[in-house]
């Protein structure tokens, strides 16, 4: 890139110094304020850069890719409101724990507060939703300026991959020219610049960032923590959403066996499925949360989580209604407790400390799996038939079938990743355990429905396995303009769509027995009355509706074989839904209620 005027030297030196940091992908949104930053990432090899038109689906493509490639992801927005449509996935970034760097280009302080167009207070807009935030000082070519520019990129990138990780904020001020107009001086001022304040330490970044080695417990707590679950034959082993890695997986699910505990592992866990010991999963826990009578006879006394606080309702219902259980949380880095219940937070590395936790129990004359963990695995495996059987009745491509097909027709390996609302709730009920290599993904760290297709498409775009998505309407329609992320090739996606033209998870609600019908449909069922097939189809996409199984099955077999995205239409019935889903927990219900069960 040619140094022509200081705004474009300076940030081509951002940008080098970002890349040599470890950032490889951004995402940038069309503006005049942030052409040097734009076109410094066209012209270096080392990045690749992508084009949004809208700064929201811009935000949580970014953040669908930091995640699945887990690697730092740039956002480039212009001034003014195109930063402020970063929030909802900056936030969602902050729980999830992601890394993104948003760099925002801005007026100079001199046109600030004035009535310039296009501008307002970017100043920390972000609140304390960023690990950290900077001001970048208007671009000059003096030598310590430049060095301090590259070392702040380092730092950036170092926080947002830091411990927690998370999104970061570089505002970034601009004077004119913006263009790649050639100014005589600031030419003659880069040549007379040093070698690091021009080029850095090339190759190398400015800064190298060694972060800690993983935290370990003592010694001593490690041995009287194997002491209390090993003295406990009644403990629960908990995992929630945690993207665990295979070698996490198999650390947790050895310290299961270790325990002789039941694991009652969520799909957004990456435990349900995989090639780790699963003898002591407990298969449709969800199913047999529902069933009162068997929970309150086979309660744990103590819980040890991993990952997020579950998705499941009925967990966390639990815990609130018996406080005298015992209840650890390992959370290297945060406070996972909504509860404001746990007894103990770990402060730890997961895979450590189920490692030192499993050597200590098998050190010792550990029996095998107790009665209480085999109570558990046999209503779990009593649970999944009961549903199968139920639904294997049922004539209407339901919700909960369309889990089911799903999860019998994914390729191994298979990346999926599931809306919030009711899609997420349906994969936790309803998807089995099995040997599959699966990536789960949602977006649970604030739970909203927005952002759901471009995070997905961002999934894609680290391209490691086919991608499934399972949205609801409502999801899709908020999502309206990430398909315009797809449209330009690179996105190989199945996205199959629950359309129920509304609100289905508010039919499982207090408010749908205690509003009268008219305000409940326009307020919470909010029926939109588009037909997604056309919709899609208008978008250019291939969109199909399909009626049974073996359509469904046929047509995302055939989907994941095609290259781009196609969308697959699944037409339901809000109060049919609801009324299967009753009859589903009768059905587990009528199963656990066997003498064997009493």
């Amino acid at each position: 890139m040619r140094d022509v005027n200081r705004n474009l030297t300076w940030a081509w030196a951002l940008v080098d110094e970002l890349v040599r940091a470890g950032v490889r992908h951004a995402c940038i949104s069309p503006g005049s304020r942030s052409a040097p930053l734009a076109l410094a990432f066209a012209a270096h090899p080392g990045v690749e850069d992508r084009s949004h038109l809208d700064e929201r689906s811009a935000a949580f493509f970014a953040l669908g890719l930091a995640r699945a490639a887990r690697t730092p992801v740039v956002l480039v927005c212009t001034s003014g409101t195109a930063p402020a449509n970063y929030l909802p996935a900056v936030m969602e970034a902050d729980q999830s724990r992601v890394p993104l760097v948003l760099l925002t280009a801005d007026r100079p302080p001199e046109h600030r507060d004035c009535g310039a167009g296009q501008t307002v207070d970017q100043i920390k807009l972000y609140g304390p939703f960023v690990r950290f935030f900077a001001e970048l000082t208007p671009p000059t070519l003096e030598a310590a300026s430049m060095r301090h520019l590259r070392a702040l990129a380092c730092r950036a990138v170092a926080e947002a991959v830091g411990n927690p990780a998370g999104a970061v904020h570089l505002n970034v001020p601009l004077r004119e020219p913006l263009a790649p107009v050639e100014v005589d001086e600031d030419v003659r001022a880069v040549s007379a610049l040093e070698s690091m304040s021009r080029r850095g330490r090339e190759p190398e970044p400015m800064a190298r960032v060694r972060r800690p080695e993983p935290q370990g417990l003592p010694v001593e707590d490690v041995e009287r923590l194997a002491g209390e679950i090993a003295g406990e034959p009644r403990g629960w082993m908990v995992v929630g959403p945690l993207d665990a890695e295979p070698e996490e997986a198999t650390a947790v699910a050895r310290l299961a066996a270790a325990a002789g505990w039941p694991l009652l592992a969520e799909p957004l866990s990456q435990l349900r499925s995989g090639r780790h010991d699963r003898r002591l999963l407990v298969d449709a826990h969800e199913a047999v949360l529902r069933v009162s009578p068997f929970v309150e006879k086979h309660a744990p006394s103590l819980v040890l989580r991993f990952g997020a606080m579950p998705t499941s309702k009925l967990f966390r219902q639990w815990l609130e209604a018996n406080p005298e259980a015992t209840q650890i949380v390992v959370d290297p880095c945060g406070w996972s407790d909504p509860t404001s219940l746990a007894t103990e937070i770990l402060r730890a590395d997961p895979v450590r400390l189920a490692r030192a936790l499993a050597g200590r129990l098998e050190a010792g004359d550990r029996p095998p799996p107790s009665s209480f963990a085999e109570s558990w695995i046999l209503a779990g495996r009593r649970a999944r038939n009961a549903l199968d059987a139920r639904l294997r009745e049922s004539r209407e491509l339901s919700e909960p079938v369309v889990v089911r097909v799903l999860a019998d027709v994914l390729p191994d390996p298979a990346t999926l990743f599931v809306a919030n609302s009711m899609p997420v709730r349906n994969v936790d009920q309803f998807w089995p355990t099995g040997d599959r290599t699966l990536r789960v993904f949602a977006n649970r760290g604030v739970s909203g429905i927005d952002g759901t297709i471009s995070s997905a498409f961002g999934t894609a775009a680290a391209g490691r396995s086919p991608l499934i998505v399972l949205t609801g309407d409502l999801a899709l329609l908020h999502s309206w303009t990430g398909l315009l992320d797809a449209r330009g090739g690179g996105i190989d996606a199945t996205v199959v769509v629950l359309d129920n033209d509304g609100g289905g998870i508010f039919h499982f609600l207090p408010v749908a027995s205690t509003v009268e019908a008219d305000p409940f449909e326009r307020h919470f069922g909010t029926p939109h009355g588009v037909d997604l097939e056309a919709a899609v189809q208008a978008f250019g996409f291939d969109g199909r509706v399909v009626t049974t199984s073996k359509d469904l099955e046929a047509a995302v077999l055939g989907s994941i074989r095609r290259p781009g995205v196609q969308f697959v239409i699944v037409r339901t019935d809000r109060e049919a839904n609801r009324s299967l889903h009753r009859e589903l927990d009768e059905a587990v219900a009528q199963a656990l209620g066997s003498p064997e069960q009493r």
